[in-house]
């Protein structure tokens, strides 16, 4: 387990500092960053989904398989006035949401299929949408 970037490094501690956590708090989140930055960086399983959510914003997730379940290891979120938000170990939440901690279930979360290469073209552009 080693250091963060410090671009990282710094959004995390100032994280912490606004949000007033606990050293148990900023341990536990470091520990769940590394998880899902060694995932990311693994060669497991992985799959991609879409589904647009109760509010209208579009989401594309990119899960790997880790103990006999799809952990979410990228969001990408669109809402409805254009703003994009990415979540993945770099920043795993932020003001206005997170990274899912819940494993991915296709069925139960509505998934469309989604290819690779659809969602790192989406995820590369900081204008994507969906319908286009």
């Amino acid at each position: 387990m080693g250091a963060f970037p410090g671009e990282v490094e710094k959004y995390y501690a100032e994280l912490a500092e606004r949000r007033e956590w606990p050293a148990e708090t900023v341990a536990a989140i470091r520990s769940t960053v590394e998880l899902i930055r060694d995932l990311d960086r693994g060669t497991a399983s992985r799959t991609y989904g879409a589904a647009v959510d109760d509010y209208g914003t579009d989401w594309l997730y990119e899960a790997v398989w880790h103990e006999r379940e799809w952990v979410v290891v990228r969001q990408l979120g669109m809402g409805e006035d254009g703003d994009v938000k990415r979540y993945w170990w770099q920043r795993i939440e932020d003001d206005e949401g997170m990274l899912t901690d819940q494993p991915l279930d296709r069925e139960s979360w509505g998934l469309r299929p989604l290819t690779r290469e659809d969602f790192y073209t989406a995820w590369d552009d900081p204008g994507w949408s969906l319908s286009a």
